[in-house]
Order: C-alpha cells, then structure tokens, then sequence
C-alpha cells in the first residue's frame, strides 16, 4: 500500500523546472559519467589551509569509495545489445542505429567476465591519491608508521586498497601496514538502512527516474526505422549507461557514445538519472534519515579507532575501501554541504546534490587530526575527494576557517548515532 502510495505521489511533483545543459555542465563538464564519473582529481585543493599556530597533523582516518570499474552486473550491456541485435536482424536499423550495434559490440566484448571489477583507470585512482596523502601529510605518513587498512570482500575494493598500500610503501619503505579483507568488517557495508525501505525508496525513485526523463522519440527515431515494441525508457536509461562507463573503462576504438542523445537530452538523461539516485541512496526527505543510519556502526569505528590513536600514538592512519552506499551516507552525516542536502523538491535536487560530485568512482573523506604541544585540543580537518570543507553549521563550528574541535565533531556525531 504505501509503495503504491508513493507511486501516486511521485506523479504530482513534476514541475517545469529543469537545469538546461549548460547549468548541468557548468557543474561538471564530465557530468555525462554520472554514477561513474571518473576520480575528479583536478578539482582537488593544490594549496591547504594553515592549521592554528602550533598544531600539526598526526593521524588521518579515511574512507573511499573503490576506485573506476566495468558494470557491475551483465544486464547493463546485454539489454540494449540484444534489442539492438533483434532489430538489425529484422532490418529495422538506421545508419546511426547500426553504428551503434557496432560499437556496442565493441563496449561488451571488452567487458565479457569483467563483471564489477576494478580497472586499470581504478587502480590508478587509489595510487595517486594514496601519493598524495603521502606527499600532503609527511607527519603522519612518516617513517616506522602504522597503518590499519579495511575493506569489504568485494574484489574491486580489495584491490583499491592494494593499489593506496603499494604506493604508501613505495613511498615509506619502512611503514607497518594491516590489511585486511572481511565480512568481519560488517560497518564497511552500511546496507541496514538502505534494505530496511528498498522496496518503498526503489518503487519512489523507479517512478521519479521515468518521470523526468525527456521525449524519446526523437532518439528512438534517430536508431531505429520502425517503431520497436520495446520498454523505450529502460532502453534508453541503458544506452546512456553505456556512454557513461567509458570514463572508466576506456576503449580505443570507440572514443564515446555521444552521438546516441543531443546535448539537452543527454542533460534530461543525468537529471532523472540523478533523481533516482538521491531518491535511492541519498538523504531525502522521505527515506533519508533511515538511509544514513546504515553508517551509525561506521561513525562508531571512527570514533572508536580516533581516541585510540589520540590516547596511544601507535596508529598514524585508518584507511578504509568500500562503496558508494558507504561514502553517501557518511558525507551527508557529517554536514559535507554538497552530500547534505534534505528535500522532496525533486526537479530542483540536481542545483544542490549532484551523485558524480558526492561519490565519483574512487571518492573518499579523509579526516585529519591535529595536535599541539600547547594545548589539549585535538583538532581536525575534513577533506571530500581531497577538498577542504566548512562542514554544514549544525554539525559543529569551526575554531579557525576549517578546523574544528574533534570534541564537537565527535558529540555531534554520538547524538546522532545513539
């Protein structure tokens, strides 16, 4: 009854306003990835913050999300491709059409026994990050340091941890790295919140999704001569899957998939596309609060391995690889103002929360702790995708530009989480 509710509901919030694509792209130029836009590294800050006089950066504890890979999932390459293989078959391929089928070949046969896993791009992302974490925070990654490294057992984030470990080591030959790889690490999943309403917050976000999509004619005409008795929009939602993997699993022979949607339909495309995604994972309004209470045993690790490391000194790092599910949620609890955002106003969700901003393949926080001689404050910094952030104001406020007191932080956090 209520997901049927929802439905309904869904279908009385549709309104004229739209971002036009060059608002969308005015965002993020690469905005066409979406859910698997490609690290954003140059958008990374390249100057930091002074700490207050004195204080000096001695532990980080980090979360990523694992770094660029294929689809998870075959159904994403062989739906289109067998509709479009069914329509060859019968003639009903235009020219466009039948370079598509070409190319989608192409896009399949590079993914066959790939499913979900990590690529070369992936790999690539953690290393660098992992240099730069190095390079930025001599204190902490300094010699004879200890390092604690998580993930799930999923192989994609295995292997981004290994790829961050590989570099640190290279870098600090005599750091003392723990990896491990388990269930055990159930706080690294955080799907408690997400599959206690999945079947209310999917029936929502299907209905949204298909909702603002924009009017397919014009791009069904454009690949087939003959209409198809063939769910348009799901087809659809595929082909620009489809585009949007290339990021991260690059092909040389087919440079993209551009040509399949004009500018202002492929803009159309990411805003549903973007909706489905809020709605989903993301703190709505509706399903929201639930969602990020997933990541309550999460924010306990954190808490827990920080005072540790701040009683004892013996851990300078706590790296964690996860996903997306994981780096959503933990964003928005900590007041990271671009993951925050709360609201049912579904047209307008793509001008303040924007899925390939949030959680780009290979996202990760990283929370800085500094320390003085001076004083017993230890204080901390926030990093989204290696950017400093003025934390939302209800979460705490800052003692100087981006630092805040780890003791404010830390009660907001035990609030929220008890």
């Amino acid at each position: 009854m209520r997901t049927a509710l929802l439905l309904i509901f869904s279908l009385f919030v549709l309104t004229t306003t739209a971002q036009s694509a060059s608002e969308v792209a005015a965002f993020d130029k690469d905005y066409k990835f979406e859910l698997y836009r490609p690290y954003p590294a140059e958008y990374r800050d390249t100057k930091f913050t002074p700490a207050p006089k004195g204080y000096k950066p001695f532990y980080m504890s980090h979360l990523s999300r694992h770094g660029s890979r294929w689809h998870s999932g075959t159904k994403t390459y062989t739906y289109p491709l067998n509709i479009l293989l069914a329509a060859d078959k019968a003639g009903e391929l235009t020219e466009l059409g039948k370079r598509y089928l070409a190319d989608l070949k192409i896009i399949v046969a590079d993914a066959e026994n790939r499913d979900g896993e990590l690529s070369q791009v992936g790999f690539e992302q953690h290393r660098s990050v992992a240099e730069r974490m190095v390079e930025n925070y001599p204190t902490i990654f300094r010699k004879n340091c200890y390092i604690d490294c998580r993930s799930t057992i999923v192989p994609r984030c295995i292997l981004s941890m290994a790829s961050a470990v590989r570099q640190i080591s290279k870098m600090v030959p005599t750091s003392r790295i723990r990896m491990e790889s388990s269930d055990d690490n159930t706080y690294l999943k955080a799907y408690a919140g997400l599959n206690s309403v999945k079947q209310d917050a999917r029936a929502l976000s299907d209905s949204l999704h298909f909702a603002y999509m924009p009017d397919l004619e014009p791009f069904l005409n454009r690949i087939f001569t003959k209409p198809q008795d063939i769910n348009h929009k799901k087809f659809a939602h595929y082909s620009f899957l489809m585009g949007g993997i290339l990021g991260s699993t690059p092909i040389a022979e087919v440079k993209d998939l551009d040509y399949l949607f004009t500018e202002e339909e492929r803009a159309a495309m990411w805003r549903a596309s973007n909706i489905r995604r809020y709605a989903l994972t993301g703190p709505s309004k509706p399903f929201g609060k639930v969602i990020i209470s997933g990541v309550y045993p999460l924010v306990e690790n954190i808490i827990t391995t920080a005072d540790r490391a701040i009683a004892n000194g013996d851990e300078q790092a706590t790296l964690r690889f996860a996903h997306d599910v994981t780096v959503i949620p933990l964003a928005a609890l900590l007041g990271i103002k671009c993951a925050n955002t709360v609201t049912d106003d579904w047209a307008n969700v793509g001008y303040k929360w924007r899925i390939n901003e949030v959680t780009p393949m290979g996202a990760n926080i990283q929370m800085v702790f500094y320390r003085s001689k001076k004083c017993d404050d230890i204080l901390i910094k926030v990093l989204h995708n290696e950017r400093e952030q003025l934390l939302d104001s209800a979460v705490a406020t800052p003692v100087e530009s981006v630092y805040y007191r780890w003791e404010d932080i830390k009660s907001y956090l035990l609030a929220q989480i008890k």
